[in-house]
């Protein structure tokens, strides 16, 4: 294609190209000053909301040992018949909702951190899982789950010795 361009023009056409090439890197500093500001309170927004799912969405800690999972899910606040539980499809969902008490009609709220709503907790588990011995208790905003294994699923494994070829 450069050998279409006459000797003359070559010259030229260099600084053309490197004109260009200037005009967009400004072009392209002045969008990034523009829009910086507007990019970073969006994304402390997302930070924002991302905090508040986090404080809506119960904490649960999963551990297993060779019986039995156990699920512990925080839900300060609730009462065990706040929260339904349920086991389907290798799938244990927890389900609840954090009620809002309004205590006075002369009172003006100022701040409120806590959060309020539905939630939902959807928690993958193996096939090992006994579904039909499943239990689930609920003390001082700790709903404990506890899902034993099947009778197969806790056999003792076996040590097996690798041999030198």
């Amino acid at each position: 294609m450069k050998d279409l361009i006459p000797e003359w023009a070559k010259d030229r056409s260099e600084l053309m190209r490197r004109d260009m090439e200037q005009y967009f890197n400004n072009m392209q500093r002045e969008m990034d000053r523009l829009f910086s500001p507007l990019m970073g309170r969006m994304q402390s927004g997302l930070g924002e909301a991302e905090t508040f799912m986090r404080k809506f969405m119960p904490a649960v800690n999963v551990s297993e040992d060779e019986k039995q999972i156990i699920v512990k899910a925080e839900l300060p606040g609730l009462e065990a018949k706040d929260v339904e539980v349920s086991v389907a499809d290798d799938r244990l969902t927890i389900e609840g909702e954090k009620k809002f008490e309004k205590k006075s009609d002369k009172e003006d709220v100022h701040l409120m951190e806590s959060a309020y709503g539905a939630f939902k907790r959807v928690i993958a588990l193996p096939d090992s899982v006994d579904f039909s011995k499943v239990e689930a208790t609920f003390k001082n905003g700790i709903l404990t789950v506890q899902l034993p294994k099947k009778a197969d699923a806790t056999k003792p494994s076996k040590k097996v010795d690798v041999k030198q070829a």
